[in-house]
Formats: C-alpha cells, sequence, structure tokens
C-alpha cells in the first residue's frame, strides 16, 4: 500500500479583494521529496507558503498535512504538528550569539517557557543539540559571535538553523538565496544539501542554479495557476515556462 503524501492541497485558491492571487492550486509531496516553486514577480508564491503554514487563510480548497485536515488549523498548530518554515526577511535575535539563537530555538521546540530558559539553557543536551545544528549549518566556528558581526551570508544560514532546530518533517524556505553572493550562494547550497537530506522540503527560489541543486521537482506558478510541474529538465525545455519566466537564452 502506497504511503499517504506528507503534505496534500486540493484546489486551493485565495483573493484579496477583487485580485485573485491563487486559483485551483493542488499538488502532493511524498516523504523526504523536495520540491522548489518558482515563478514571476507576483505569481502566488509567497501567498501560496502563506496558504501551506496557516498565515492566510484558503478562500478554497483543503490542506492536508501527515493526515491531519488543517485547511483551519492556525499557524501554531501547524508547526506542532512537523510544519516550519524560514521567511525572506531575516527573523533573529541580535542581542544575543549565534549559539543562543540557536538554543532558543531548541528550548522552544521542546516547549520550554520563557522562566526556565536561563536555567535549562545550560543542560548539557540542549546544549549538544544547538551545537549539532550549528556544526550542521556550517557555524560552528561562529558559534559566540553576536549576531549583528556576522556577513550577511551567515546570517541567512543561522536563520535557517532555527527551522532546523523545530525538527520539522517539512521545512518551507522562502528564498534562501536572496542577497547573496554567488560564493555565499554555493556555500548555502553545500551546507543545505547535508542539512535537509531525508527531509522534505519546498523551496521558493528565483536563482534556478539553487533550484536545479536542490530540487527534484519544480512547480512553476504563473498568475496564482499551475503553469507546469515536472523535473528540473523538464521545467528548464518547457516552452511556455521559458517564455514566461526563463527567458527564451534558457
Amino acid at each position: 500500500m502506497a504511503e499517504a503524501p506528507v503534505l496534500e492541497l486540493r484546489g486551493v485558491s485565495k483573493s484579496f479583494g477583487a485580485a485573485k492571487v491563487l486559483s485551483n492550486v493542488g499538488f502532493a509531496m511524498r516523504r523526504g521529496e523536495r520540491l522548489a516553486v518558482i515563478g514571476p514577480n507576483g505569481a502566488g508564491k509567497t501567498t501560496l507558503i502563506n496558504l501551506i503554514t496557516g498565515y492566510h487563510r484558503c478562500d478554497a480548497g483543503t490542506v492536508h498535512f501527515q493526515g491531519h485536515h488543517i485547511t483551519h488549523a492556525p499557524a501554531h498548530r501547524r508547526l506542532r504538528l512537523g510544519m516550519a518554515r524560514s521567511f525572506q526577511k531575516l527573523s533573529l535575535f541580535d542581542g544575543m550569539t549565534v549559539a543562543e539563537n540557536i538554543r532558543q530555538s531548541v528550548l522552544r521546540y521542546h516547549g520550554v517557557h520563557a522562566q526556565f530558559r536561563r536555567r535549562l539553557a545550560g543542560f548539557s543536551a540542549i546544549a549538544e543539540e544547538a551545537r549539532q545544528i550549528a556544526a550542521l549549518m556550517g557555524l560552528a566556528a561562529v558559534a559566540d559571535q553576536p549576531v549583528p558581526t556576522l556577513a550577511y551570508g551567515l546570517r541567512r544560514r543561522l536563520d535557517i538553523a532555527l527551522v532546523l532546530a523545530q525538527r520539522p518533517a517539512l521545512m518551507i524556505l522562502d528564498e534562501p538565496a536572496a542577497g547573496l553572493s554567488a560564493a555565499e550562494t554555493r556555500e548555502l547550497v553545500a551546507v543545505l544539501k547535508a542539512a535537509a537530506l531525508g527531509c522534505t522540503l519546498i523551496i521558493v527560489e528565483h536563482d534556478m542554479d539553487v533550484v536545479r541543486a536542490l530540487a527534484e521537482r519544480v512547480m512553476v506558478l504563473d498568475y496564482g495557476r499551475v503553469l507546469a510541474a515536472g523535473t528540473p529538465a523538464e521545467i528548464s525545455a518547457h516552452p511556455q515556462v521559458r517564455q514566461v519566466y526563463l527567458g527564451e537564452a534558457a
């Protein structure tokens, strides 16, 4: 018997006033699959992520995650079910070090209340878990540095480390390579390949080199509809995708 999808959307639609942002979007993901969502600016990519994670509510359609019907579930319940995401805008604790940021996220995963965090921060299991995540994201050498002293590429990695600390069954990264140099992007791709190994992953990204390196399957949105879906090679060769997104010289 085939395993049920980790995530399944059926006929999802969303409007903001008179603007139809998503229309009848549906797809399913198996456990461990890596999906990239691409498309022109305004295609509905971030809105789709917000519907999956509970930051917006669907006007129509359903969302299922790990056997749960979560269409109307709030974002915090989806997090508890194993869904975690990053945002285009970094959300870090600037008054803390790298290690302290990761430790806070680990404590959050374990449901530790704020008043106990200072006392539990010294527990060896918590500290070791944070250390392992820092190493996985290539941050071990800067673990004791305050966040404001980090280069932008390292801040991006730290942001993803906070997502990993939630031990997600589904990890969603919204433009993780935005603003990175070519060298920083290559380094990020290398650490993500190791860090996301075996994790179900959705990545929203404009950089097609990142998409080809990380995704097994690509879904293209255009004006809120699914224009095409397939492997990176199939999408690169798709005539409509080349015309509306990649360009004829792709």
